[in-house]
C-alpha cells in the first residue's frame, strides 16, 4: 500500500490536521489475514472474521507486504509546539508475530526508504526540484538514482503493481502510469466531479490509494482509484474508460482498497469524524461491515 509523500508533511503542521487526513494501507497476505491501519493502530481481520489489533499505537499511513509475509510501516510523531520537531521509524511485523523497528527514529521524515516498493525491494520516492517534483529510486544497496525524467506536479501516492511492474502515481488531480523503463503515460485526468468534495477537501487531497485487478489471476487490467474527494471508487479500464464502480454511504468516503485473488474487493473509507472502517465484497455482491 503505498506511503504518502514527505511533501504531504507541510499540510499537517499540527496534530489535529494530520488526525483529519486518512491512511491507505490496506494489504492481504498469503494467509488470508487483511491488515489496515486507522493511524492509531494497525488492525487485523483473520480469514474466519475476527478483528483484533496486529500494531499498537502506530501512526501508519500506508503499508507493504513484502514476498516473505512481513508486514512494514511506519509511525510518525509530533513532539508538541515546545520543540516543534517531527519523528519517524519504520516497523516490521515478522511472518511469526515479532515485531521489531526495521529503521531507527529519525528527526522529521524518512524520504528515501519509503513503503512504494518494487517486488526486488527496490523503493521509489519523491525528489523536490526547482519548481517540480521527480521520482526517484533506491536500490536495495542503498544507492539512490533518478528512476524518469519526467516532471511531476505534485505527488500524493504511488502504487506498485506486482504484475505488470508499473508504478501508478497520484499526480495532483492525474493518474500516471511509470513504466519500469521510466515512460509516463496519464491514463486518467478527469476524475474530479462537479459536486461538492467531500469534507470540503482541496485537490491535493481529492485522489488517495490506488490498486489495481492486475496482480489476480483473471488479469483484467483495470486500475482503481479511491476518489476521497467524491466519496467514490473509480476503475480505469484497460481501454481507458472510467466508470464509477462503488459510492459511499453518507459522512464515509473511500481512501483506499485491493482486490484478494478470488475476486473479493476490500475497501477502506474515512468518516467526517475520522474513524476508519472497512468494507468487504465478495464475488457474489455480500457485504461485510468491519469496524
Amino acid at each position: 500500500m503505498n506511503r504518502l509523500i514527505v511533501i504531504l508533511f507541510y499540510f499537517f503542521l499540527s496534530p489535529s490536521i494530520a488526525e483529519a487526513h486518512p491512511g491507505v494501507g490496506i494489504v492481504k497476505d498469503g494467509k488470508g489475514n487483511v491488515f489496515y491501519t486507522d493511524l492509531t493502530h494497525v488492525w487485523k481481520i483473520s480469514p474466519d472474521g475476527e478483528r483484533s489489533i496486529a500494531v499498537r499505537n502506530v501512526h501508519s499511513h500506508e503499508l507493504y507486504l513484502d514476498a516473505q509475509g512481513n508486514l512494514y510501516g511506519e509511525h510518525e510523531w509530533y513532539e508538541g509546539e515546545a520543540t516543534d520537531k517531527w519523528g519517524n521509524y519504520v516497523w516490521c511485523l515478522s511472518k511469526d508475530g515479532l515485531l521489531k523497528k526495521s529503521i531507527a527514529d529519525v528527526e522529521g521524515f524518512l524520504d528515501n526508504n519509503t513503503l512504494v516498493r518494487d517486488i526486488e525491494g527496490n523503493s521509489y520516492w519523491v525528489k523536490k526540484s526547482r519548481d517540480y517534483q521527480i521520482l526517484m529510486k533506491q536500490t536495495r544497496n542503498s544507492q539512490n538514482i533518478l528512476f524518469t525524467e519526467h516532471q511531476f506536479k505534485d505527488i500524493r501516492w504511488t502504487y506498485f503493481s506486482k504484475n505488470d511492474k508499473n508504478l501508478y502515481v497520484v499526480d495532483n488531480l492525474k493518474i500516471k502510469k511509470v513504466s519500469p523503463s521510466g515512460n509516463v503515460t496519464v491514463i486518467a485526468d478527469n476524475l474530479k466531479e462537479t459536486k461538492p468534495p467531500f469534507e470540503g477537501v482541496a485537490d491535493r487531497h481529492y485522489i488517495f490509494g490506488i490498486w489495481t485487478d492486475m496482480d489476480n489471476t483473471d488479469m483484467d487490467n483495470n486500475v482503481f482509484v479511491a476518489v476521497y474527494g467524491a466519496s467514490q471508487v473509480k476503475k480505469i479500464g484497460a481501454n481507458g474508460k472510467i466508470t464509477t464502480v462503488f459510492e459511499s454511504e453518507s459522512g464515509w468516503s473511500p481512501c483506499g482498497g485491493m482486490i484478494a485473488p478470488d475476486g473479493t474487493k476490500w475497501i477502506m473509507e474515512f468518516s467526517k469524524n475520522n474513524k476508519t472502517q472497512v468494507r468487504k465484497i465478495n464475488p457474489e455482491g455480500k457485504q461485510t461491515l468491519y469496524r
